[in-house]
Formats: structure tokens, C-alpha cells, sequence
């Protein structure tokens, strides 16, 4: 029967098998590979993204009255400074052109969501992304961390920076503050490719300062680049990577170009080449003493700075215009900037947002992706059988042994990764995961006007 279904089926094997029931599909993967080993892997590999596509579809919201944000010890703080000066073309997160108007409303409504969360003990990671977080000034940073502090300890302090208009002065208020951990969106040296992408060039020297000071102040420091965006070629990716071993960042993170719902451009590279690119580069990074952390991390020391590894798993509160928590049995994502800022304007009431159901398919999912995202794969009771069952294929393919990836399996770890990030049902890019999402858009068509009518005035 096995042999007849590849004969028969090999242009479209993931879906033949998805016809068989989550058992027999199992037990065909398992079976399969001692047939033809290529055909196998490459199956798992599709199959295994499909699925967790499936699950993620399945998750629906509502626009309601969220759920009161609860915390007690090891969770994570998220909070998102949406303002941009530009937008980028590879960017599919939300972001709004900066106005200082706009920024002290949403300075205000944070504040008081900040203050209507129950938290209490010492929280894991307290992490600012954007958006560019560091068009916020060092008082109004401290402003926000005093908030913070008033409910709980964070163990580190992050934080995102655009490095065109970061400074050393900039670097040393972050030190004075708190801040422990600075993570800089290089993406390319190249100025050609920049400028093509909506980006400021920056000169690699400025970026060797910046970093030479982060080690003087005790700052630990990632920086991001990119592969797969506009007017890139490899052939300058490589001499990046190669430039930016000699200026000795604590950790180096490595992302393909990434789509989320048309809200980014597509990319000219196809996902094997941009694979391809990042394993050539993770090759340099090694040969000037980095050791692989995760699927695309890289750093020196025992320290990590990823806090969408974190999130994989861990419970977090999101702060600001369309952040993402989860707690409970509950994920909640906040509306856009407008709506976000007249729901929180004062201290009482109770706000609305994207309200969804914790299911236990799409949490099995998470934990899998964050054991492949660590380049780990172990056989789980507490893993459902389909899961347990990519498991074991990746161990009889030779992609993984003694619960470790091995090089070829870091391709499979490359395809789920990208394909959560890509996945996610993020309400504000997919409308059609909200259930009433007209009753947003009356929500964010009466908050306009009101908006509007109040600045007339």
C-alpha cells in the first residue's frame, strides 16, 4: 500500500497522507524514509509546515473587553513603541509615522495600561521593540521603567535600536537607567540596498562605535541583519557578516526576509537560497568564535537575547499599540495606535482589544517550534503522536541524534521557524480571524472622528 501511495501520489504526498488520519498519516511518515529517504525528509519538512499552517488558522478572536492582565513570576514584559520616521519596505510589523503629538498620547495611554496589569514578583525579560524605540528620549524611557518597576523587577532590560540616529551619549542614558541588553537593526552595510529598502545608510564605522561603547558600559549587544530584501545580492551578505565579526557584537542574529500577510515586500531570493546564505555566514561567525545558540543566533558567553524565543512558550504581557499577550487561558492583541490611546486615555474603564481562546493544538505547536528553534528534537510523551512522529523521522533520517539537529536537520529548523513567524494570526494583518471585525472598524471609524473633532478644538 505504502509503494502505491508514492507511485500514485509523489507530486502532492503531504496531502495524500493528510487524507489517512492524523495515525495512519504518522505511521506512513515513520514507514517512508526507508523507502525513499529524499522524498521523506522533504515530506516531513512540508507536511510538518502545513499542519502547524492548520493550527494556526484555527485560531479565532473577537473584539470584546479583554480579559484583566495577570501575572505572578516568570513571564515575560513586551512593550511596543510603534513610531517610525520611515517605513521600511521589508517590515511587515505596525508601525505609524512619528508625530511628537501622537507620541504623547501614547505615552499617557501606556502609562495607564501599564498601571491597570496585575503583576507582582520578579519577571524574566522586560523587552522594547518596535517600531524604533529610540525616538523616545532617555527621560521618557526611565518615565516608563519607573512605571514598570512600581509592579515588578525585571531581571534584564532590553531593547531595539535604529542605528542611524542611535549615539554614544544615547547609549550611556540607557546604562545610567537600567538597561542591560541593546539589540541594533544593521541588516546591511550596503548603502545601495539600504536606500532601496527605505533606510538612512549607516556608515559601518558609526556601528563599530556604537558597539565599542556598549562594551565599555557593560551593555550586551545583538545586532540584526538581513538576507532576502530589496537590491541584495549575496555576494555582498557575506562580506557584512565578514565586516562585522572585526567590530565583535556579543551575539549575531541572522533573518531571512520574511512576509506576513502581504505586509512586507516579497523576496527575489527563494527560501533555500536565503537559507543557503545564512548557513555560509553562520560558518564565518563560528570561525570568529561564536557558537550557535538557535536556528539564526549566534553569539559568545552563555547569554541569549531572543525574546521571540521567549515568547514560543513563556507567558508575557504586551504593552502598546498592537502588542500580543498571553496569559491564562487567554491571547489578547491590542488595537492600532488611535483606538489603543482613547481606550486607555484615563485610568478607569475597561479596555477592548482582540480576544482569543489558548487551544491546546496551537500550544503543542509553539513548544515544538521553540525545541526546533533551539536546534533540539526529543521524542515527548507530553508531544502529541504527529508530533512525536516528526520527532522520530528527523532521528531515522539522520536530521537529528541524541536529541540534537544535525546539520542536515537545521533545514527543517529554517522551514518551521520562518513558517511560524509567517503564520501567526496576527488580527490587525488578518481580519479574517476576527469574528466581528466590523465591530472594530465602527470602534476605530468613531475613535477617528472623535480624535479628529478634539484636535479641531
Amino acid at each position: 500500500m505504502i509503494r502505491h501511495l508514492i507511485n500514485r501520489y509523489r507530486p502532492n504526498l503531504p496531502r495524500a497522507l493528510g487524507r489517512f488520519g492524523s495515525q495512519n498519516a504518522t505511521n506512513c511518515i515513520l514507514v517512508l524514509p526507508l523507502l525513499h529517504p529524499s522524498l521523506g525528509v522533504q515530506m516531513i519538512i512540508e507536511k510538518s509546515k502545513e499542519m502547524m499552517r492548520e493550527s494556526f488558522q484555527k485560531s479565532t478572536y473577537r473584539f470584546a473587553h479583554t480579559p484583566p492582565k495577570r501575572f505572578g513570576t516568570d513571564f515575560g514584559i513586551y512593550i511596543h513603541v510603534p513610531f517610525c520616521r520611515s517605513k521600511c519596505a521589508f517590515c511587515p510589523f505596525y508601525k505609524e509615522i512619528y508625530q511628537e503629538a501622537e507620541k504623547k498620547r501614547y505615552l499617557k495611554a501606556l502609562t495607564n495600561e501599564i498601571n491597570r496589569a496585575e503583576m507582582t514578583g520578579q519577571c524574566s525579560w522586560l523587552y522594547f521593540g518596535g517600531g524604533t524605540p529610540n525616538l523616545l528620549t532617555i527621560d521618557e524611557l526611565a518615565s516608563i521603567l519607573e512605571t514598570i518597576r512600581s509592579h515588578v523587577d525585571p531581571k534584564s532590560i532590553g531593547i531595539e535600536l535604529l542605528p542611524s540616529i542611535a549615539t554614544q551619549e544615547y547609549l550611556c542614558g540607557l546604562a545610567n537607567v537600567g538597561f542591560t541588553k541593546i539589540s541594533m537593526g544593521v541588516e546591511s552595510f550596503q548603502e545601495k540596498t539600504l536606500v532601496a529598502n527605505g533606510r538612512k545608510p549607516v556608515p559601518p564605522r558609526h556601528v563599530e562605535n556604537l558597539l565599542t561603547k556598549c562594551g565599555e558600559l557593560g551593555l550586551w549587544s545583538n545586532v540584526d541583519m538581513m538576507i532576502g530584501i530589496r537590491e541584495q545580492a549575496g555576494s555582498t551578505f557575506l562580506p557584512d557578516i565578514e565586516s562585522l565579526t572585526t567590530m565583535a557584537p556579543s551575539q549575531v542574529t541572522l533573518y531571512p526576509h520574511m512576509t506576513i500577510r502581504n505586509a512586507a515586500d516579497s523576496s527575489s531570493m527563494s527560501n533555500a537560497e536565503q537559507f543557503s546564505f545564512i548557513e555560509k555566514a553562520g560558518e564565518i561567525l563560528v570561525r570568529a568564535g561564536y557558537k550557535r545558540k538557535g536556528v539564526w543566533t549566534f553569539g559568545k558567553g552563555d547569554d541569549i537575547y531572543d525574546s521571540s524565543r521567549d515568547e514560543l512558550v513563556a507567558d508575557y504581557a504586551g504593552f502598546g499599540p498592537t502588542a500580543f499577550s498571553t496569559y491564562g487561558d487567554w491571547k489578547v492583541v491590542n488595537p492600532e495606535l488611535d483606538v489603543y490611546c482613547d481606550m486607555h486615555s484615563d485610568k478607569d474603564g475597561r479596555p477592548l482589544g482582540f480576544i482569543g481562546k489558548k487551544t491546546k493544538a496551537a500550544d503543542n505547536w509553539r513548544r515544538f517550534a521553540r525545541m526546533i528553534y533551539d536546534l533540539e528534537s526529543h521524542v515527548s510523551p507530553s508531544f502529541p503522536l504527529g508530533i512525536s512522529g516528526f520527532c522520530a523521522l528527523l532521528g531515522l533520517t539522520g536530521y537529528a541524534a541524541r536529541g540534537k539537529l544535525t546539520g542536515k536537520g537545521i533545514l527543517f529548523a529554517h522551514e518551521i521557524t520562518k513558517t511560524v513567524v509567517e503564520s501567526l494570526p496576527f488580527p490587525i494583518q488578518n481580519p479574517r480571524v476576527v469574528e466581528n471585525y466590523n465591530d472594530y472598524l465602527a470602534c476605530k471609524g468613531n475613535t477617528g472622528t472623535a480624535h479628529a473633532r478634539a484636535a479641531a478644538e
